[in-house]
């Protein structure tokens, strides 16, 4: 049985040591598990605290808690990848989502600047 597993649960098995820890590596040896994207964009947020190694924890977390698509897993990638280059977490997953999209950034935040999907100003230009 595949059952869905959220921010708590990739938490676990993550850190060192957690109170969970040992019951979510069980259920990984008994039960198939996914989760979403967003949910890896929480363990961005709150795992500031615990300074990971985003770049190897996220390609590894990805082979053993996985997301629906190839597309929903490169986008996680390429938003750890903005992540590290400085990008909030928001930020960085939506520059991935676009980019994987092949859309560009309709903002007014120039983060989008440095990323790979292309900027569209939000704001006003002498143009307009």
């Amino acid at each position: 049985m595949t059952v869905y597993v959220e921010t708590d649960y990739l938490l676990a098995l993550a850190k060192d040591s957690d109170w969970l820890k040992s019951r979510a590596e069980e259920t990984l040896e008994a039960r198939d598990v996914v989760t979403a994207t967003y949910s890896y964009l929480e363990v961005l947020l709150i795992g500031e605290r615990y300074e990971f190694d985003y770049v190897k924890l996220f390609s590894n977390m990805l082979e053993v808690v996985p997301v629906a698509t190839d597309e929903e897993r490169q986008i996680v990638l390429k938003a750890v990848k903005y992540f590290e280059d400085g990008m909030t977490a928001f930020d960085s997953f939506h520059a991935a989502t676009a980019e994987s999209r092949s859309h560009p950034v309709l903002s007014s935040d120039e983060a989008y600047e440095d990323a790979d999907p292309e900027r569209l100003p939000l704001e006003p230009t002498e143009d307009r």
